[in-house]
């Protein structure tokens, strides 16, 4: 089903400009998206999904976030799985190391 754009209300707002008049915008909207994600609200929101939920640690995402924010570790500097998992767990016991100095003062 084709709309003109031309009378919308939104038309300066939703659309930048442009040289083409006749323009209008394309919306696209994933059904099988939406269904996806009500089934996981509803998963999320159960009982079995609010004790699954409260069980999830959350001290780990601000761990990667200090190794790649605080002390810039953005890349790998090895290549291969086996090296960088061997890369991590070093960059991973230097922050357990840091943190064991910051509380034995």
């Amino acid at each position: 089903m084709k709309r003109s754009c031309k009378d919308c209300l939104y038309r300066d707002r939703c659309i930048k400009k442009t040289d083409k008049p006749e323009f209008n915008k394309r919306i696209y909207i994933n059904r099988r998206g939406k269904e996806l994600k009500a089934q996981a609200r509803v998963n999320l929101t159960s009982e079995y999904g609010l004790q699954m939920r409260s069980l999830r640690p959350v001290e780990v995402e601000s761990v990667f976030g200090n190794i790649k924010g605080n002390f810039g570790i953005r890349r790998f500097i090895l290549k291969g799985l086996t090296k960088v998992k061997l890369e991590w767990g070093l960059h991973c016991i230097a922050h357990n190391m840091r943190k064991m100095a910051a509380f034995s003062v």
